[in-house]
């Protein structure tokens, strides 16, 4: 709908609806009755009197009825009114020319300016003038008629000013409201642009044309329009420093501007629109901000102020654009995240996921809207995961469909109050799997490069007892022959009756006393070598073990000792390895995690001495058992941590060796194995010079297993 067509409804809307439209038509009433009673009480008989009065009717009345529909009147509809009422009242014999000229003179004093009615007192001044002159009216009638209609004509003039005044903030605050109503309703920038220039647009009844436009960069760029502007005019752009400087100067925070005459017409001609009579801008602004303004081209400066309207309407529009962009934007990272986003009620049910959730769970949003969150997630994590009261990550299992395997990812569960007082779950899932096989793979590999690293060592460990046993075996061979010789004599004596002298003579020249007594050592230490190799051996199987993702019971004394069989050769150079290890339960754990993060912490432990150059140093190990956790302490004799550098000892990289000699991985490795991978904590207390102490706290329960049976029961339910 056309802005003329859509102004011109609107008025007669206001027309009808305000209270001086209910004045105007109390009036009109009182106009229309007293012609009618002229018409009656008009003489008819005489020679053209039906006529004349007939004519003086419809020269009053269609004015009057057409003026009033169309909410104003031309200026010469006075002079025509003026001689009907005359005519009026000459035929109804001057009976009824006081109480007509009254109603219709306070009729027409309800429109029109003040031009407007000064023209309409000339005319009662010449129909009363004329009246005196021609119709025999006495002049003290006549005087007291001119009194009583331009008092009439003067208070209503004033009375119709204050009811428009009235009525136009009345409109102006049902605008606004309703503005209100509907910004609450909009879902995008472009609804909220409409409804705000809409708004706008009923504001005022000389309003030609409503504009809104975002200020950027030195730019104005108009987003939306309405009235009588063309449609092209959306999207045009305006320097801001071409505006006029009353716009500029109310472009801030709480301004406003409303110009006029040459300054009017240059600000639409700026915006290549027609000229008009005043422009009124107010500002957008949020948060003392200035991004944008709203612009009213209107017909005439308007008779009352604008300000507070406008600014309100554009305080709400604002307020309204800036949620719907931050919708619009939240949208965006939403739709776009990586991550799968769902929202469900504190009782599971599932109210939004995004499309990242639809691609994890291989399920379109229709099948997973209205479903339970825990039915998704492994029973197993269900406890740990959504007990969570903060944005922590936690390994989490979850599936979309049972026939489905699991997929592993990090979840942060986060619970909120919405709008409505309601508690609901987010839940924010990546997926790992591929990330923790490839750790899985590093980690294995960086144990098979630890043992590389100290197969060197290990080869010398292995050797020495492999060497002893080797001597060991050739003297027992010897040994036996010895004593085959010594047997033999004792066969010939015994069948052939020798002489004893024979076997005395064996026995001296094999040295049986000697070999008698050392092959038994022989053996002995023959014994002892192969269970120290086959000690070292078991050892490093148990070290180099892929082991596998389930946590399983293990005997922690026992992985340290295998760990430090392990690591003997790249320590026994430079420390001495104590240990005291208390009687410790089971621990569910990873083993093989258990190994490599002794291995780095011993390791670096040895570095440490080696740098302090003080000599041989000592490593000491304990274990205890701490509440609800088993706590692994490496003490060391070495250089200690500075405190500059405490924070970033765990950091990925970070390495205080020289280029080459560190990958800054081995305690980065140790935090992920014992925080993310067991739910447990390892830190360090430190006295520069004089050593560090690593201390690992490991749960004696596992949280999911614990809880198992009654997440299965929680989930169902």
């Amino acid at each position: 709908m056309g802005g003329y067509a859509r102004r011109v409804i609107s008025h007669c809307t206001r027309e009808h609806d305000s209270m001086l439209g209910q004045v105007r038509t109390l009036f009109l009433a009182l106009c229309l009755i007293w012609t009618l009673v002229g018409l009656g009480w008009a003489d008819l008989n005489r020679q053209g009197g039906p006529y004349v009065t007939l004519g003086a009717v419809t020269a009053v009345l269609v004015p009057l009825i057409v003026g009033y529909r169309r909410g104003g009147f031309p200026r010469w509809t006075w002079f025509v009114e003026g001689v009907g009422v005359c005519l009026i009242a000459t035929n109804s014999g001057h009976s009824i020319t006081f109480g007509l000229l009254f109603v219709w003179v306070n009729f027409r004093a309800l429109y029109g300016s003040l031009t407007d009615h000064l023209i309409g007192g000339g005319t009662i001044l010449g129909i009363l003038v004329a009246g005196v002159a021609f119709l025999d009216i006495p002049a003290s009638d006549a005087l007291s008629m001119l009194v009583a209609a331009l008092l009439g004509l003067i208070v209503n003039h004033v009375l119709a000013r204050g009811i428009q005044g009235r009525d136009r903030a009345a409109i102006r605050e049902r605008a606004v409201a309703k503005a209100g109503a509907e910004f609450a309703a909009t879902n995008s920038r472009t609804e909220a642009t409409a409804v705000a220039v809409k708004a706008a647009l009923t504001m005022d009844p000389d309003t030609r044309a409503t504009l809104i436009a975002i200020v950027a960069g030195g730019n104005a760029r108009i987003i939306g329009a309405d009235g009588e502007v063309r449609p092209e005019v959306v999207g045009s752009v305006a320097p801001v420093d071409q505006l006029g400087d009353e716009v500029r100067a109310a472009l801030v925070p709480g301004g406003f501007a409303l110009v006029s005459g040459e300054a009017a017409t240059h600000l639409a001609r700026v915006f290549e629109l027609p000229p008009v009579a005043a422009v009124a801008v107010a500002p957008l602004a949020v948060h003392d901000d200035v991004f944008g303004m709203i612009v009213l081209l209107l017909t005439r400066r308007p008779p009352d102020d604008l300000e507070a309207a406008l600014t309100t309407l554009a305080d709400a529009a604002a307020m309204t654009l800036d949620q719907q962009l931050s919708r619009s934007r939240l949208k965006i990272v939403v739709e776009h995240s990586p991550d799968a986003l769902i929202l469900a009620s504190e009782r599971g049910v599932i109210r939004f996921v995004n499309p990242a959730a639809e691609r994890l769970l291989d399920r379109p949003a229709a099948e997973l809207l209205g479903s339970n969150l825990r039915l998704l997630l492994n029973p197993d994590d269900l406890a740990t995961t959504l007990a969570a009261r903060s944005a922590v990550a936690q390994t989490c299992r979850v599936r979309g469909r049972e026939d489905q395997a699991w997929t592993e990812t990090e979840a942060v569960v986060e619970y909120v109050t919405e709008h409505d007082g309601s508690r609901s779950i987010v839940f924010n899932a990546r997926d790992v799997s591929e990330r923790r096989r490839l750790e899985m793979e590093l980690q294995h590999a960086q144990k098979l490069q630890s043992v590389g690293r100290l197969a060197a060592g290990i080869a010398h460990e292995i050797n020495t007892p492999i060497q002893f046993i080797g001597d060991n075996v050739h003297f027992i061979e010897e040994a036996f022959s010895g004593f085959a010789t010594v047997l033999d004599a004792y066969e010939k004596n015994l069948r052939h009756g020798g002489p004893a002298t024979a076997i005395e003579s064996a026995i001296e020249e094999a040295d049986f006393e000697y070999l008698w007594a050392e092959t038994p050592i022989a053996i002995r230490q023959c014994l002892e070598g192969i269970t120290q190799v086959a000690h070292i051996v078991r050892a490093m199987k148990a070290f180099g073990h892929p082991g596998s993702d389930e946590k399983k019971c293990a005997n922690l004394n026992e992985a340290i000792q295998n760990t430090i069989i392990v690591a003997a050769n790249e320590i026994k150079f430079v420390a001495d390895v104590t240990t005291d290890l208390a009687d410790l339960p089971m621990v569910p754990c990873q083993v093989g995690d258990i190994n490599q993060t002794m291995l780095n912490l011993i390791i670096n432990a040895a570095h440490a001495i080696e740098a302090a150059d003080r000599g041989r140093g000592t490593i000491h190990i304990t274990t205890q058992v701490q509440h609800d956790h088993a706590v692994i302490e490496v003490a060391d004799t070495g250089t200690g941590v500075p405190a500059e550098i405490a924070d970033k000892l765990f950091d990925p990289f970070f390495t205080t060796k020289d280029v080459g000699a560190g990958t800054g991985q081995g305690l980065a490795l140790v935090r992920t194995l014992v925080v993310d991978r067991h739910g447990g904590e390892v830190d360090f207390t430190s006295e520069p010079g004089a050593g560090t102490t690593f201390r690992v706290r490991l749960p004696l329960q596992d949280p999911a297993a614990s809880h198992h049976d009654e997440n299965i029961v929680e989930a169902a339910a």
